[in-house]
């Protein structure tokens, strides 16, 4: 993962810089340490599992799997489940997804469905530039504007069950992808995940993370050394509210009805 040291200078490579669109930024060998401390914080019970941490919420029936960074790994990078729904997020979804996500489960975890606003966060991609980001008797198709990233969120059609299915990648890697399924879906992991789609902050890495076939599909800046030392979000805080925080340090085929599938 990330450039090889002999293409750039120690000093370089060690440099901060500032990736968008965020969705397209390649996950971090600690791409779930963000996900796992917000967990964390809001007291979740943590345990070791086989594939590694499992959180459970202390009243609901919640679980989360957070495993370990490995390009190499066939499971995903976070997995979710609960009474009437699951979501899995594949190994390649950048660290602030996987963060946006979590925050999600604790909104829903600590106000329950109140508050929820997904139709909001459908509305901000609309604001930012997808295309088709509309329901259209009853289905959302939206395509980001530079083409690298897609979704679907309707009815499944196999299944009928509410479903929405992410894929985002360029032609020069392999995407990663989401897929959140089931009627009891915590709408505010739903929103979470479409509000970071959605959000403008870059995303921040070193640039030895950064693989060199990405960099003619991505906007990379240097980072301003005020912004470098700025934190994160409070874990706690409602999702929707992350997009307008700090960023976190540290082309795919058509999302048709088995998209998601292939992409596995």
């Amino acid at each position: 993962m990330g450039q090889p040291d002999s293409y750039l200078p120690e000093r370089l490579a060690d440099a901060l810089v500032d990736i968008r669109p965020a969705y397209l930024a390649p996950p971090t060998l600690r791409s779930t340490a963000a996900a796992a401390r917000t967990l964390s914080a809001a007291r979740w019970r943590a345990g070791e599992g086989r594939l590694g941490r499992e959180f459970h919420h202390p009243r609901s029936r919640s679980v989360v799997l957070v495993t370990a960074f490995s390009s190499e790994r066939p499971q995903d990078a976070l997995i979710a489940s609960g009474p009437g729904w699951h979501a899995t997020f594949s190994a390649l979804a950048p660290d602030e997804v996987l963060a946006y996500a979590a925050a999600g489960l604790v909104d829903h975890a600590e106000n329950g469905p109140d508050g929820a606003d997904p139709e909001g966060a459908l509305a901000g991609l609309a604001e930012a530039g997808w295309s088709g980001a509309h329901r259209r008797a009853g289905m959302v198709e939206a395509i980001a504007p530079d083409a690298l990233a897609e979704l679907r969120w309707g009815p499944d059609e196999d299944t009928g069950q509410p479903s929405l299915q992410i894929i985002a990648g360029s032609a020069h890697r392999n995407p990663w992808y989401a897929e959140l399924r089931g009627s009891a879906c915590p709408a505010q992991l739903t929103e979470a995940v479409l509000t970071a789609l959605a959000s403008p902050a870059p995303a921040r890495r070193r640039l030895r993370e950064v693989p060199v076939d990405l960099l003619q599909d991505l906007d990379i800046t240097p980072t301003h050394p005020r912004a470098a030392a700025a934190t994160a979000p409070s874990p706690s805080a409602a999702a929707r509210a992350a997009a307008l925080g700090a960023p976190i340090l540290s082309s795919p085929a058509p999302l048709s009805s088995d998209s998601a599938r292939r992409a596995r």
